[in-house]
């Protein structure tokens, strides 16, 4: 039986929608009538597999969000009230889900309802942040200006990770191809050596002998380490769902030998971004460091948020509370108690992201540009001893035959 969404008005002239399943849209139509609601549309849900719903349709990406934003604040601000501007902005969209989800605003904002409270129905695609900045645009008569924040700090977020994700392509690709030769040799091309070597009486290398027998070893329990690294997989997986794992893990990516410093300020960037974006749009205190919580992805600045909600509650300052974490550097802490007494801390955060941002700019134009010959030296040496680990008995065994 097919499922239909609906839209209808209610008898004191109400809009509403919703799904219901019938045999056809003349008994949906009629199922509506009876329970007295007035049908404006019914459509008919194209069933589709979970997997194709969340991966074949696709999400709202982060240069169409921007967009959505930047052109909604435009219209705002320029007088155009938000109904029209959500349908004027649905008519030039080519993206087919960011399309029917502003379908959706403008009908939940016909019904009564408000900007923020119908964006908080598609939480994959609004976040909590957004959500934040959009009830105190509203609340303030500000939304247009508050919708451009949204949009800056989304667009200085996407560029950002762009820059991050640009700088470790190469390093990633060179590791991943590093290891698929390994493979390869292991798989292929060692096993069919080792049987030539079996039937000839050479004395045999160390190192020779030593990937002979990572070669038997892999050929004669590749089913059981597949077996293992599946189960180690399923076990990190269920370990890493628990509050008590996920922060561990947090702890130890943030001390992770030469990369624990770019990882810190990668999340200090994002953290003070956010802040600098959220004081900027006057979010009071707790609920902007609430939002901001919600915007960082790893346990140990979250706790660090957590503290501080509760310090302030309490009646603590935002850099009495940093001064004392590990995590937090000095001079972040001295910047923001000098904005809590100036009564600038949006001029705080904004310079501190600054910093952090070229922070890991540079550190990872350092790391770029190490790990380029260091990759290099390090496949130089594995392609050495594995080289001549085969060619050393070769020539042996060339020799005892001559």
């Amino acid at each position: 039986m097919p499922t239909f969404t609906y839209r209808a008005r209610q008898e004191n002239g109400t809009l509403t929608r919703g799904t219901l399943r019938a045999a056809d849209e003349d008994r949906a139509t009629s199922l509506l009538r009876s329970h007295g609601l007035t049908p404006i549309s019914v459509e008919v849900t194209e069933n589709m597999s979970w997997l194709y719903r969340n991966v074949g349709l696709g999400g709202v990406g982060k240069k169409e969000l921007i967009m959505f934003f930047r052109e909604a604040a435009s219209m705002i601000q320029a007088g155009v009230p938000i109904i029209e501007t959500l349908k004027a902005l649905q008519k030039q969209s080519k993206k087919e889900k960011l399309t029917k989800i502003m379908g959706e605003l403008v009908y939940d904002i016909e019904a009564g309802e408000s900007f923020s409270h119908a964006l908080s129905k598609h939480p994959t695609v609004f976040t909590q942040f957004i959500l934040g900045i959009v009830r105190i645009g509203e609340a303030s008569g500000k939304l247009g200006s508050s919708l451009d924040a949204i949009a800056n700090q989304t667009e200085e977020e996407y560029t950002f990770q762009r820059k991050v994700r640009a700088a470790l392509i190469y390093p990633a690709f060179v590791l991943i191809l590093v290891i698929v030769l390994v493979l390869v040799m292991f798989t292929y091309v060692l096993p069919q050596l080792v049987a030539l070597f079996a039937d000839a009486n050479v004395q045999l290398p160390l190192t020779t002998r030593i990937l002979i027998g990572v070669t038997d070893f892999l050929t004669s329990y590749y089913g059981i380490l597949i077996a293992l690294v599946v189960a180690l997989g399923l076990l990190f997986r269920s370990w890493i769902r628990t509050a008590e794992g996920r922060y561990t893990f947090s702890t130890i990516t943030l001390s992770i030998p030469i990369f624990k410093e770019l990882i810190q300020k990668v999340y200090l960037a994002r953290m003070t971004s956010v802040l600098a974006t959220l004081f900027a749009s006057d979010v009071p205190v707790i609920e902007a460091l609430t939002l901001a919580r919600e915007s960082i992805g790893n346990r140990v600045y979250q706790r660090i948020l957590d503290e501080t909600i509760q310090a302030i509650k309490d009646g603590a300052s935002i850099s009495y509370v940093w001064g004392n974490e590990p995590y937090i550097p000095a001079m972040l802490t001295t910047m923001v108690s000098v904005g809590e007494r100036s009564g600038e801390i949006s001029k705080s955060f904004t310079l501190a992201n600054k910093f952090f941002a070229r922070d890991v700019k540079d550190i990872l134009e350092t790391i770029t540009i190490l790990l380029e010959p260091l990759l290099i030296i390090i496949l130089g040496i594995g392609v050495g001893i594995i080289v001549g680990s085969v060619l050393l008995p070769i020539y042996d065994l060339v020799l005892v035959i001559a």
